[in-house]
């Protein structure tokens, strides 16, 4: 197990993996542009909700990396902010408004598909930096991990 964090944490790891699906994806856009094309829905409907999942992502995305970037240095757990709702916002901006609206913005349906790998990915990820933060942080860690989601804020009674 890693003793430092990066300030990247695994979104690295996810990058590298996400982008070999979309190179996947482009290359079978790119040459069979008939076969994914997305037609049940107007080219026009396809740009308004992709651009609207990017309008509620990027503010989401820069307040997150905003908040991390001023921090980390600290060496200080982040539980304030936005990370009083969900302690990975950063993973949460990309995966469920971000690369969605990238992927609507395509009009490929095999793009629909990147959002589903790339979260299947940070599942499989995650664990490593949850690790890393429990090993770090000890109870303060556990404490918040109970307390908050991990990706899409719940509203507890």
């Amino acid at each position: 197990m890693k003793h430092t964090a990066s300030i990247l944490g695994i979104g690295g790891k996810l990058a590298f993996y996400t982008i070999l699906y979309v190179g996947f994806a482009t290359l079978l856009t790119a040459y069979l542009p008939d076969i994914f094309f997305i037609r049940f829905v107007s080219r026009f409907n396809l740009l308004l909700l992709g651009g609207f999942f990017l309008a509620l992502g990027i503010p989401l995305l820069i307040i997150a990396v905003r908040q991390v970037t001023l921090q980390f240095k600290e060496g200080i757990l982040i539980t304030e902010g936005i990370f009083r709702y969900s302690r990975n916002p950063i993973y949460a901006a990309w995966t469920f408004f971000i690369i969605p609206g990238l992927s609507l913005l395509s009009t490929s349906w095999i793009f629909l598909g990147t959002p589903f790998i790339f979260y299947l990915l940070l599942k499989i990820f995650i664990r490593e930096e949850e690790e890393y933060l429990a090993a770090h942080f000890g109870e303060e860690y556990l404490q918040y991990k109970a307390k908050v989601a991990q990706l899409f804020p719940y509203f507890k009674r």
